[in-house]
């Protein structure tokens, strides 16, 4: 007969290791994808997420961070404020051409994913082209991922980001980061060429003593 303090633990583990998959889920990340992103054994991942073995605060905390979730969301998704599936089918997708991995859209859909990908392109300090080749990604492919022109997989964001140099973890806070770097670069552009001489010959100086 277990004793209450065994009971306790295997709630405990069990409360975590449903935690581990929901976290999973909700990035939309396979155990292969997973696996990559957090630096560990698929095996050992499956053996987590059914219960199989123990999950320290430490190792759980760790790949909470990596997963890109706060402290209050764990608390929300432990209360059902999140809800989120423990079913792998609600990641896959089914195949037709509306949900073709490079279908193209003939409006832009420049989501908060396709802008973020270009700020850790541009913080990598290269051009599309380069990224495209580092990544195994079509040139022009890789362009209509950051101009919102094709579908962007949970796939794709995985390898570009990886590729690239970063982390998920990374790629998560940047997404609630508004404005990024590049889009205030690029509004103060659109900001100068409407002023006139004068105006520019005003700010001109400050800018400059920003620089230094």
């Amino acid at each position: 007969m277990e004793t209450l303090s065994t009971q306790l633990e295997n709630a405990f583990v069990s409360d975590y290791a449903v935690l581990l998959k929901k976290m999973r889920l909700l990035r939309r990340l396979n155990r292969g994808q997973a696996s990559l992103l957090l630096d560990f054994s698929f095996k050992n991942l499956e053996r987590l997420e059914n219960g199989r073995g123990n999950i320290s605060v430490e190792r759980f905390r760790e790949f909470q961070e990596k997963y890109g979730f706060s402290d209050q969301e764990i608390d929300d998704l432990r209360s059902g404020k999140i809800q989120a599936s423990t079913d792998a089918n609600s990641i896959r997708r089914k195949s037709g051409t509306k949900n073709r991995p490079d279908r193209r859209f003939c409006h832009r859909r420049i989501t908060r994913e396709c802008k973020v990908l270009k700020e850790l392109r541009l913080q990598k300090g290269i051009d599309q082209y380069e990224a495209s080749r580092i990544c195994g990604i079509g040139k022009n492919t890789y362009g209509f991922i950051e101009n919102g022109r094709v579908t962007l997989t949970e796939k794709k964001i995985l390898n570009i980001v990886l590729s690239l140099g970063f982390t998920m973890e990374y790629f998560n806070q940047l997404l609630k980061v508004s404005p990024l770097r590049h889009e205030m670069i690029e509004e103060i552009h659109k900001i100068t060429e409407r002023l006139d001489e004068n105006k520019l010959r005003i700010i001109m100086p400050m800018l400059q003593s920003m620089e230094n």
